[in-house]
């Protein structure tokens, strides 16, 4: 006998019973996948898939901008305290060019070079 519907295997999904809140929340005291997955009782490999539904995505995204802008902030004032590592790190960050350590210089013209130095050079020798 045929049916229509597919057959589901495996165990049901706990999305819809996860509090959305409890994810943002989580994110946003700075967890990492890893330990948010362990704190909601799922596999990271099964965090992953949740990251596929837009509701719980947006969550996780929110906790972490959270988190972001409180690190963000932390080291603004750092910098305007007069920290000198937070000040070089915030300019090689917000102002790469300018504050990276390795500079591109471009060489441009023509390098001419005058063989008969070498040949003089080589029938001294």
């Amino acid at each position: 006998m045929a049916t229509d519907k597919p057959i589901k295997r495996g165990r049901p999904s706990k999305l819809p019973a996860l509090d959305l809140g409890a994810v943002r929340s989580l994110a946003a005291m700075g967890g990492t996948d890893e330990q948010i997955a362990q704190a909601l009782g799922i596999s990271r490999s099964t965090l992953s898939k949740y990251k596929d539904h837009p509701e719980f995505q947006d969550a996780l995204k929110k906790g972490k901008d959270d988190a972001d802008l409180l690190v963000v902030s932390a080291l603004y004032n750092k910098a305007k305290s007069g920290d000198t590592v937070a000040m070089i790190f915030w300019l090689k960050n917000r102002r790469p060019r300018e504050w990276r350590d390795k500079h591109d210089i471009e060489h441009g013209g023509e390098v001419k070079s005058d063989n008969r130095l070498i040949v003089e050079v080589v029938k001294t020798k």
